[in-house]
């Protein structure tokens, strides 16, 4: 029973890091897309664990392959065989309206 215990206190413990390391890692990602460092995007948010939108002026253009360069840096951040669902979305239409219009999706993994 003691062994029981100390297996299931050792795995808890070691998903408590792997999430800790996950929350570092959205909030270097996020930092990446709201800085001048990533000059097409004006600002990013996680909208939840494994969606990730990134807002952008709309030039008319389909933001998929944006979206799947997202993906890129998103791997190099450590989300690598991590399911995240990537949005391009318009951030003039978010500001004007409330509305996430869709320019462009990727789905990460």
């Amino acid at each position: 029973m003691k062994k029981l215990l100390l297996i299931i206190s050792a795995l808890l413990l070691t998903q408590s890091a792997l999430a800790d390391n996950l929350d570092k890692s959205r909030d270097k990602v996020k930092q990446i897309f709201v800085s001048k460092q990533e000059p097409t995007a004006i600002d990013a948010v996680w909208t939840s664990d494994n969606v990730f939108k990134v807002g952008v002026h709309d030039d008319g253009s389909s933001r998929d392959g944006y979206a799947e360069y997202v993906c890129q840096v998103l791997y190099e951040h450590g989300f690598k065989g991590k399911s995240v669902l990537v949005r391009v979305v318009d951030i003039d239409k978010i500001v004007q309206t409330g509305e996430w219009v869709n320019l462009g999706t990727a789905q990460c993994n």
